[in-house]
């Protein structure tokens, strides 16, 4: 019976606004009855750490993400935090402590509304217990160095220089060129123009408040702790809304034209059947001739249920789907099969943060269609702006190609078992429905006396 009811993963909805913590306690909530829909093997965590294979690998949820959802700087931002954690725990013992973890004693004035007359905690930043000044170069990671030369000596900060290094600025503004001597400061400095800042490529859809808070922390310190607010926003974002989002559209394993064709033809195949049906009945046609609509009665209603869900059992009795319009060029050949290729591999830090060498192609790609631009734009850190893809080649030549065309485009294998899982629960669903539906019509219509009207 749990068949028969079965429900794919809700769609949830964006909420409006900047996120924060209550959108996600919204969303949470939202994803709760959804959990359960899905399998362990197609998890968050696994699609995360390429675990998953086609089309439920990592880069497909990037793709979804970019041409569907458009907030693939979610991901895009989350990735890149894991990879900076684990950069930054690789660091000499010695290097780290330029960058303590952050801690709510290091919050300045212009942010920390500090009552008047109350003297301002300066923020902690020493070596070792000693109170000295003496700091390391993030170029030499483990070798002292001084502020104004390369020699590798102790120096003692002047007290102009010590309220500068602690970040104890009297601009309301942040200081960004404090603690610019701690370890990965410029990798800090770009991510904060490419994902903080009003305006940038890739913003995230923080509130202006979250992004003067991480600016005032990342003034301080390096630490991957300093992230931590909105660290956690946009990991429950992508768990609890676009995670069972993508889990939801990725189901479909036809194109709208493909399935709304679908349901046309069942929807003709019913009207038909039950045309000839009646016809049989007013007849002086034996009764049982009648029996003769039942298996097109049948496949009318299993495909009406099934492509009511976004699924053609043709499609899934050969265990294949359609291409993607962003995996098509423009003679319905699929991009990137070398490179999908990749997908099933766990990603590497070079994989995710970098763009990697070119991959050769059989054919001649434009630069959109090149398999290393394909991904690495995506998956890299740094990169062009999401928004742009309106531009590629690919969606000039999906947008103008009429409707007929985009039913016969090119299949693809589906190589994860977790959703051939799913997508056979509803195929079953559909099965079930259809043989409940037809049995008692196809009784009724047996029963019925012939009319012998010819």
């Amino acid at each position: 019976m749990s068949v028969l009811f079965y429900k794919r993963p809700d769609h949830i909805e964006k909420l409006d606004g900047p996120l924060n913590s209550s959108s996600c306690q919204k969303y949470s909530e939202r994803a709760a009855c959804s959990r359960a829909a899905i399998p362990e093997s197609l998890s968050f965590d696994n699609v995360i750490n390429g675990k998953t294979l086609p089309p439920m690998s990592l880069p497909d949820f990037m793709d979804y993400l970019v041409y569907i959802s458009y907030d693939a700087e979610n991901l895009q931002f989350y990735l890149w935090h894991q990879e900076y954690t684990k950069k930054f725990d690789a660091l000499p013992e010695a290097v780290k402590c330029l960058s303590p973890k952050w801690e709510a004693s290091m919050q300045a004035p212009s942010l920390g509304r500090a009552a008047a007359g109350r003297t301002p905690q300066r923020a902690a930043f020493s070596l070792d217990t000693k109170e000295t000044g003496t700091f390391y170069n993030d170029a030499t990671d483990d070798s002292p160095t001084s502020a104004t030369s390369n020699a590798h000596s102790p120096h003692t900060f002047t007290k102009e220089q010590e309220l500068v290094i602690s970040g104890m600025s009297t601009k309301d503004e942040p200081d960004w060129e404090a603690f610019s001597i701690q370890p990965l400061r410029d990798e800090i400095r770009r991510i904060v123009a490419n994902y903080i800042e009003p305006g940038s490529d890739r913003e995230l859809n923080l509130s202006h408040r979250d992004r003067q808070n991480i600016k005032q922390r990342l003034q301080h310190t390096t630490h991957p702790s300093a992230f931590t607010p909105i660290v956690d926003i946009i990991s429950m974002t992508l768990r609890n809304q676009s995670h069972p989002n993508f889990i939801r559209w990725s189901m479909c394993n036809g194109n709208r034209p493909r399935v709304i064709a679908l349901r046309g033809i069942a929807v003709c195949v019913i009207l038909v059947t039950t045309a000839v049906g009646v016809i049989l009945a007013v007849s002086h046609v034996a009764r049982w001739y009648r029996i003769l609509c039942l298996p097109f009665l049948w496949f009318g209603i299993a495909n009406i249920v099934a492509s009511y869900k976004g699924l053609c059992i043709l499609l899934y009795r050969r265990n294949t789907r359609e291409s993607r319009p962003w995996e098509l060029d423009g003679s319905d050949t699929t991009l990137l099969e070398e490179g999908r290729a990749r997908s099933s591999l766990p990603p590497t830090p070079p994989y995710i943060r970098t763009p990697t060498p070119s991959v050769p192609s059989v054919k001649t790609y434009d630069r959109e269609f090149s398999p290393s631009s394909f991904f690495d734009d995506r998956l890299s850190t740094f990169g062009p702006s999401n928004k742009n893809f309106r531009e590629e080649q690919w969606y000039r030549r999906w947008t103008h190609r009429p409707w007929w065309r985009k039913l016969r485009i090119k299949k693809l294998k589906v190589q994860e078992e977790g959703l051939r899982l799913m997508q056979n629960k509803i195929v079953k669903q559909a099965d079930w429905w259809a043989t409940i539906v037809t049995i008692p019509l196809i009784i009724v219509l047996v029963a019925l006396p012939k009319g012998n009207f010819f």
